[in-house]
């Protein structure tokens, strides 16, 4: 529907425009919108209304969505919104929905760009939902119809003439039960707590409907939620069992007191070091025997299929060549002799040939904290066969890790006593950079490395924002044309002796900082995993995986697809 191309500015200066905006519209300074996410604070502030989900970075639809988060912030007595929601979830999606696109309607006059961009936003997300093929199942169409006759009938708008005929003979079945609850909805949608009786009978209809219409479908054969990349959100808990909770964070007093300048007391026991010398060789080997067997029985030892995908992905085209003798193309002034000598020649064209290059360099940074010791086994598989997908793509791949080389501060905090114990001294411990597959090694020397993973007393403390620089520096160096960091850790920056003699959010700035720097440089491409948690406190672009299930080809592929994501 929408030839729009993605938003020409950079992300990072959308996320500080929308945020803005929203902190304007609602007179709330502690709005803040990053990632896809809008914070109160550092707490996540859920969007729940179906349109408000998997949003594209098109300028329109970014635009449309910020307007109509802050309409509901502004409009919606949230405290009365939860008091009356269902439980059903169809009911309680329909109820989210309502509630929305009655604070769109509430959009005041002298703000028409907003009025069109939440038009065109809404009829995008319609759009979509066609496109998914979910319109073509009995219930699929029930939720588009409700979903657009409601849009309608509170915004005023039209329903575009594709989308009329595709729903009118349903919204004509349902006239009789739903056609005063359309009329009420209209009138009331000014005064939330009378507006509430219609949405819960329109909620309660559509529920019932639903599960009756699943009743007589044949076991298995309920309506899907997803087809494509086009999903319903049918599930609503945000600390629910399904959904892995948020990374949290704050402000650090000891930053603003030393005028947001990163401190570091002492380098004097920072190493940087290859993982083949923190373990002995014979139980390197081991390690490496153990990974070998696992991959094996899980079936995961063959990347081909992930291979493939990703260098679709992050190659370019270049040229190879010519191809003569063609059909077509550009004409060739060697061959029209051959026009001459034969009227009917048609080959008398080349073309030019083009073959895939990747120029791209993948840096893993792992989180060798005390927390990521549980997942050490799952990790090492999952970087082996990323590892290995990524170099048959033809990606130069390097594996890194940082942790401490002591607990509580070691040497550095010793010294630190020593000196005095000045007020607010930074970080406070022996940094340890691991190199476990060197860049400039191919996989097949470097993937004993990996296993040093397994070892248990590596994993310590972790200095994040040191990290990422550290890491980002070694990427500086490749000659490439693209360069990625994919940071894996379980949640924020975590020292134990810095945060005692500082304060608890201290490292937190400082990965925040280090994160901002590279977003304005630009050069590497930062991104996160978070096992079991969202780190988007930290991370605009970031995936939460649970590693308590199985390592699968869809988690594979996903990671993948972090990975490729512009």
């Amino acid at each position: 529907m929408s030839t729009e191309t993605p938003i020409s500015a950079s992300q990072s200066q959308m996320e500080a425009w929308g945020g803005a905006m929203l902190r304007a519209m609602t007179g709330d300074d502690s709005l803040q919108w990053s990632g896809q996410t809008l914070y109160r604070g550092t707490n996540p502030l859920p969007q729940l209304a179906a349109h408000h989900s998997d949003v594209p970075l098109l300028q329109t639809d970014q635009r449309g969505l910020l307007d109509s988060m802050g309409l509901r912030l502004h409009l919606s007595d949230e405290a009365l919104h939860q008091q009356q929601l269902p439980k059903d979830p169809v009911e309680r999606m329909v109820f989210e929905l309502l509630e929305q696109l009655r604070v769109e309607s509430l959009v005041p006059e002298a703000w028409p760009g907003a009025r069109e961009n939440m038009r065109q936003r809404f009829l995008h997300w319609c759009q979509a939902f066609m496109d998914s093929g979910l319109t073509e199942s009995s219930l699929g169409i029930l939720l588009f119809t409700v979903a657009i006759t409601a849009w309608s009938r509170l915004t005023g708008h039209e329903i575009p003439e594709s989308m009329g005929d595709l729903v009118e003979s349903t919204r004509l079945s349902m006239s009789t039960q739903l056609g005063s609850q359309w009329v009420q909805l209209r009138r009331l949608r000014e005064q939330q707590r009378q507006f509430v009786v219609p949405a819960l009978a329109v909620s309660r209809w559509v529920g019932q409907a639903v599960r009756a219409a699943q009743e007589e479908a044949p076991r298995g054969a309920g309506g899907p939620k997803r087809r494509g990349n086009f999903a319903l959100p049918l599930h609503f808990e945000s600390q629910s069992l399904d959904e892995l909770p948020m990374a949290q964070s704050g402000d650090s007093r000891a930053w603003a007191s030393t005028a947001q300048s990163y401190r570091v007391f002492t380098r004097e026991f920072d190493r940087e070091v290859a993982a083949s010398e923190l373990i002995r060789a014979v139980q390197l080997a081991q390690f490496r025997e153990q990974m070998d067997e696992e991959l094996a029985r899980s079936g995961l030892q063959h990347a081909g299929r992930l291979a493939r995908y990703l260098q679709q992905r992050l190659a370019t085209s270049q040229r190879d060549g010519w191809k003569f003798a063609q059909e077509e193309g550009y004409l060739d002034g060697n061959r029209l002799s051959q026009l001459v000598t034969d009227p009917q020649q048609r080959a008398i064209f080349k073309d030019e040939m083009q073959r895939p290059l990747n120029e791209t360099a993948v840096t893993i940074l792992m989180d060798c904290s005390g927390s990521m010791k549980a997942y050490a086994k799952p990790l090492s598989l999952l970087l082996d066969v990323l590892g290995r997908a990524l170099e048959m793509a033809g990606v130069a791949v390097e594996i890194l890790g940082f942790s401490s080389q002591a607990w509580n501060g070691g040497r550095a905090r010793k010294q630190w006593q020593r000196a005095g114990r000045p007020e607010f001294p930074g970080r406070l411990n022996e940094r340890l950079h691991i190199v476990f597959k060197d860049g400039a090694k191919p996989w097949r020397h470097g993937r004993h490395g990996v296993a040093a993973l397994r070892k248990p007393d590596i994993f310590r403390e972790g200095i994040d924002g040191e990290a990422v620089e550290w890491a980002c520096q070694r990427l500086m160096t490749r000659s490439t044309r693209r360069r990625i960091l994919l940071v894996i850790s379980d949640g924020c920056p975590m020292d134990t002796a810095t945060h005692q003699c500082n304060d608890e959010h201290y490292l937190d700035q400082h990965l925040r900082q280090v994160l901002a720097a590279q977003e304005r440089i630009g050069d590497v491409k930062v991104c996160a995993l978070g096992v079991g948690l969202d780190l988007g406190v930290f991370y605009r672009q970031r995936l939460a995986i649970d590693l308590h299930q199985d390592i699968d080809e869809a988690l594979l592929f996903s990671v993948a697809e972090l990975l490729c994501k512009r």
